[in-house]
């Protein structure tokens, strides 16, 4: 099948976008994210209620990069009763309205549900045991998102040249026509603004912009152990276990910092909590042997 001049350019524009995106650049990059499970323990009913949370806030990290950095953010379904009834409306009408565009540009709702539906997996309805944030996830799911700002373009470009529109018409399509272009010339900005601090410098800035979120402020916690601060890192993880008391990392940064400062025994208590949990957990069984 022989794709018309119309598509090829559709699709060249799209993956020119999808490369140019943050989120594609980290993972070719191969950068070290941090992996550890950030869901509180909840039911089922919960994990679907929070879905759409975790969902958007991925394809928000792929469309709006702008500020943030690290995608680690804590999920805690019982706190997020109003954010999460926000983001389900918020979805449900992101999905009306793309379907309804349907009949003059189907590439729109095409490449919605394709991020849609390819971030399913991972938005915390089934207990895989994964990090329910990551950059890993968006880098399928920002192909359907590429196609769909890169069909909203070309539209926009098209709406702009065609003469029988009024003149008013034809200059507001351009003037989108060139927004979504700057649009995708600042997300490749972001992603070399981003990626000039070292991954300490970027947790360190995650932290610091938003001090609630619990794994930025663990993994400083660790930094900061490693450096040999053992007094300010015991405050971040003592700060980390009031607002977020389930997160499964929190056991092996205590053993670190106790270790850093040469309490052994204290140590002990806390990875033989982690290693009568997980007999064969590699990184308790490591920490032990630094004893």
């Amino acid at each position: 099948m022989k794709l018309d001049r119309s598509q090829g350019l559709l699709f060249g524009l799209a993956a020119a976008i999808w490369l140019l995106a943050p989120a594609t650049q980290s993972v070719f990059r191969c950068e070290p994210e941090v992996q550890s499970p950030l869901v509180a323990p909840s039911g089922y009913g919960e994990r679907i209620f929070s879905s759409a949370y975790v969902i958007l806030e991925h394809m928000g990290w792929w469309l709006w990069p702008f500020g943030r950095d690290w995608v680690l953010r804590p999920l805690e379904p019982q706190a997020l009763f109003a954010i999460n009834l926000l983001f389900w409306l918020i979805l449900v009408l992101m999905l009306r309205h793309a379907w309804r565009l349907r009949r003059w540009n189907p590439w729109v709702f095409g490449g919605l549900a394709w991020a849609v539906v390819w971030l399913i997996p991972f938005s915390g309805i089934f207990p895989t045991g994964w990090p329910p944030f990551s950059e890993l996830y968006t880098i399928v799911a920002g192909l359907g998102l590429a196609v769909m700002m890169a069909s909203l373009m070309r539209q926009c470009g098209q709406f702009a040249l065609r003469k029988r529109l009024p003149k008013p018409w034809r200059a507001t399509y351009a003037v989108l026509t060139l927004g979504l272009a700057v649009w995708v010339g600042a997300l490749a900005a972001e992603d070399i603004a981003r990626h000039q601090r070292n991954p300490t410098e970027r947790i360190r800035y995650t932290a610091k912009t938003e001090p609630g979120n619990a794994p930025a402020v663990a993994e400083l916690a660790r930094i900061e152990a490693r450096a040999g601060n053992t007094e300010l890192a015991e405050t971040l993880i003592l700060r980390v276990s009031r607002a977020a008391p389930w997160y499964r990392e929190i056991p092996y940064i205590k053993a670190e910092i106790l270790l850093a400062r040469g309490e052994t025994a204290a140590a002990q208590h806390y990875l033989d909590n982690i290693l009568r949990e997980y007999p064969d957990d590699e990184r308790a069984l490591a920490l032990r042997k630094d004893e």
